[in-house]
């Protein structure tokens, strides 16, 4: 292991029992390597070759896996929660979702390629999309993440929002067209604003929260698109009528596809993905301590990363 992302729902992990992470699992399942011995049967990979491994392990047989749809496998497997992950020194990766690191990209840079596929994913849910405006809530790793994948997909204008100053101030810096804190003002009577009363084309809710799918959901246009992946709340209650009388299209997006996985490595192989300055690196050693430091606010970084030997 070179490099393994602390995602969000691994803190939630850590501060309360799940019934998706239940001890003693091990972790972590954004994250880079080195290969270091390769099975008897696997070609077209070498022993010291530096990779990036996908979160989901898919079985390639069932009727979802011969559809393509790979990430949706009825088997699937995800490092960290039924299969043991990569806060550690050593994983055991299936070859098949093993994808070797271009030149020019760092190994922090290869594990958030999985966060970013993820945001990638988004972008696809929601095909024939103009992309003309896009609002984003939740200024976290997967928000900054489905900001930048929109932007590298050609959206013209983007907003995110979020309750967090500090957040809203790095996605200004990354180039988010406005900004709005949900605390001061309201998120859809300004997205009506900004888009001359026609509403966004594509909201995107990477909170997971009642009132954040709510506001993507009453921000789009009708006739658009509204995708949800956040996963902080499981149920919520919502007038049907903003959907039906609306036309509006809304879907769940889970996971990166392996065609998500591979073109993260090209955009970041391009220098179109920026992660300074919202992601550190912290030592592998001191991961319980960062787990506790980032539930507690006490660490600036938006995202933290685990390295071997030191950051």
């Amino acid at each position: 292991m070179a490099a393994c992302g602390i995602c969000g729902s691994e803190m939630g992990g850590f501060a309360a029992r799940s019934p998706r992470r239940v001890p003693p699992i091990v972790m972590g399942h954004e994250f880079s390597g080195v290969i270091e011995r390769l099975g008897d049967r696997v070609s077209g990979l070498r022993e010291g070759q530096r990779v990036v491994v996908n979160a989901l392990y898919h079985c390639g047989e069932c009727d979802l896996c011969r559809r393509g749809l790979t990430h949706l496998c009825r088997d699937r497997q995800v490092f960290g929660m039924n299969r043991q992950g990569a806060f550690a020194e050593l994983v055991n990766a299936p070859a098949s979702i093993v994808y070797p690191i271009p030149e020019g990209v760092s190994d922090v840079q290869a594990a958030m390629v999985e966060p970013l596929g993820n945001g990638l994913h988004v972008v696809d849910m929601a095909r024939g999309n103009t992309l003309e405006t896009v609002l984003v809530c939740g200024a976290g790793t997967i928000g900054l993440m489905c900001m930048q994948a929109a932007r590298a997909r050609g959206a013209q204008r983007i907003a995110i929002s979020d309750t967090h100053a500090g957040r809203l101030e790095i996605a200004g810096d990354l180039g988010a067209d406005l900004v709005v804190n949900p605390g001061e003002r309201n998120v859809v009577e300004t997205m009506l604003e900004w888009t001359d009363g026609q509403g966004v084309e594509l909201g995107i809710d990477a909170v997971g929260a009642p009132p954040t799918r709510e506001d993507a959901l009453r921000s789009a246009r009708p006739g658009g698109d509204v995708v949800w992946i956040g996963l902080h709340h499981d149920e919520m209650t919502l007038s049907t009528y903003e959907i039906v009388l609306g036309e509006k299209r809304v879907m769940g997006s889970y996971a990166a596809t392996d065609a998500n996985m591979r073109e993260g490595l090209e955009l970041f192989a391009a220098g179109r993905i920026e992660l300074a300055p919202w992601t550190q690196t912290f030592p592998l050693e001191q991961g319980a301590e960062v787990f506790r430091a980032m539930l507690r606010q006490e660490k600036d970084a938006i995202k933290a990363v685990l390295v071997p030997g030191g950051a």
